[in-house]
């Protein structure tokens, strides 16, 4: 492609091309589903500096809603301070919403052979185009890639852990394992914290141990909420033996204490138990260590935990 600047280069299938009703609805009710109600092209579009020129809101340029709309968005993406590569990648992703007539090769795969297009940018937009149209496994695919360098990852940590058409809760930690993200908002730290204490309450706890203080008290204690709150049933009651046996600092036995004692947790179901149980086990006899420098012990002071976590499971305590 000699020049991406000229639309009628860009659109030569078909110059006078206009988005369908059709497609434009599928656009809306994907970006009304999602995060803060905004997609992942959006935040491009943001970072070109196209809501510089739309009142700070980018949104209003995608979907273009006629063929003038197209060229009008076509026009502001070139004319933007950007890097060829960041224009050409926008580009790409709004030739991805073209259905192609049988047997000829996408508009968006030929654009990309033509001005050249990294493999790293391609996958990426691939990656968001699908996570857009909440298609969360696909998405992954392409996101999970080595040769990517993050970017927007706790965003897209977020929509996976929230949004309401996700609900296979491996594709977080998934992406989380495989990308390693930082994580540094409030919001999206509790939100995979949720997911990750879903899947493993002694990853969940060992993973707030990492995440310092003033987190490390309030991760502590939604841990024990979130094990406590859940629906009744065999599923509770073994996440509550798995959080009883955990190896507490004397600091978190602390928390522990006033949580499920006078704090906000006191009213959970089984608080009173689960705190018996605890201080049983622990006899409050030093089995927990008194400072921090025990976070890696893994038993307290020779106590048959598998009897007492089956004493539990019979007790009164998941009878509630």
């Amino acid at each position: 492609m000699d020049n991406y600047e000229d639309f009628d280069e860009v659109f030569a299938f078909d110059p006078l091309f206009a988005y369908s009703e059709q497609t434009i609805n599928k656009i809306l009710q994907c970006r009304t589903r999602s995060m803060e109600h905004e997609l992942f092209i959006d935040r491009l579009l943001t970072t070109l500096g196209l809501d510089k020129r739309q009142c700070g809101d980018a949104r209003s340029l995608y979907p273009p809603r006629s063929n003038q709309d197209l060229r009008d968005l076509h026009q502001q993406i070139i004319e933007s301070p950007s890097p060829d590569h960041h224009q050409q990648s926008v580009l790409y992703y709004i030739l991805k919403d073209i259905v192609p007539t049988k047997d000829v090769h996408h508009p968006a795969s030929a654009f990309a052979e033509a001005v050249f297009l990294p493999e790293r940018y391609r996958i990426f937009m691939d990656g968001i185009y699908h996570l857009d149209r909440a298609q969360f496994a696909k998405a992954l695919d392409y996101l999970t890639e080595p040769v990517l360098i993050p970017t927007f990852p706790e965003e897209i940590m977020y929509t996976l852990c929230t949004h309401p058409e996700q609900r296979d809760e491996q594709l977080p930690l998934v992406y989380y394992y495989t990308v390693s993200p930082a994580l540094t908002s409030p919001k999206v730290v509790a939100a995979f914290f949720a997911v990750l204490a879903k899947a493993s309450v002694a990853e969940a706890f060992f993973w707030a141990r990492k995440q310092g203080e003033p987190s490390h008290r309030s991760l502590f204690e939604q841990l024990i909420n979130d094990v406590l709150d859940a629906p009744e049933g065999d599923d509770r009651a073994r996440k509550s033996v798995e959080l009883i046996h955990l190896p507490f600092s004397g600091r978190e036995e602390a928390w522990f204490d006033a949580y499920l004692g006078q704090g906000r947790g006191k009213n959970l179901p089984g608080a009173e138990d689960t705190l018996s149980v605890r201080r049983t086990m622990t006899s409050r006899s030093g089995a927990v260590a008194d400072s921090d420098k025990d976070f890696g012990a893994k038993s307290s002071d020779g106590m048959d935990w598998s009897s007492l976590g089956a004493s539990v499971e019979g007790g009164s305590m998941m009878a509630r």
